[in-house]
């Protein structure tokens, strides 16, 4: 992102689908939903709209070309928010490289190895992890028995001023 290069993100140099395969192929609502889900972006329409007008003059081959689209697609007053292909740049590489599903059916696997009265934990570091452990959660609780009040105590650690930040979820058993 901070210098030009191809766009591939792959961590698996010996999976096939690059960002640019994702960038230059996916259709404007398949970018939308990656951008938004992923990236966390409110401006994902703007940018996947303009990703979609941008290649249809040119394919877009390296992250500069990419960057610029992202900028001119943010509003000027939200461009000292920290960089802003950030956001759009994490989703697409989440995106080719699978990176939160694995993770919501090992937890799926994991709840149904417990046995009964048995305990799992798992620490997440960021909210889509944790989106993922705690869908899985619910997920799974409606397949097997739980007690009531069954507690998931999804957690991720970043440290604000020293502190540390914990959320709770309960599911409706």
């Amino acid at each position: 992102m901070q210098e030009e290069s191809k766009l591939d993100m792959r961590m698996d140099q010996t999976q096939e689908i690059t960002a640019s395969d994702i960038i230059n192929s996916y259709s404007e609502e398949e970018l939308y939903k990656i951008i938004k889900e992923y990236g966390e972006e409110r401006f994902a329409l703007n940018i996947a709209r303009n990703i979609c007008i941008y290649r249809k003059q040119k394919k877009i081959e390296n992250t500069g070309e990419l960057v610029e689209i992202i900028k001119k697609s943010i509003p000027t007053k939200f461009l000292n928010e920290g960089h802003p292909a950030k956001r759009t740049f994490q989703a697409i590489r989440i995106a080719v490289n699978n990176e939160i599903d694995p993770l919501y059916q090992t937890v799926l696997q994991a709840i149904n190895c417990l046995k009964s009265k048995g305990r799992l934990c798992i620490i997440t570091f960021h909210s889509l992890e944790d989106r993922a452990v705690k869908n899985a959660f619910i997920q799974a609780s409606r397949k097997v028995h739980l007690p009531k009040r069954f507690t998931i105590l999804c957690m991720w650690c970043y440290k604000i001023r020293k502190n540390y930040k914990q959320k709770t979820y309960y599911t409706n058993g």
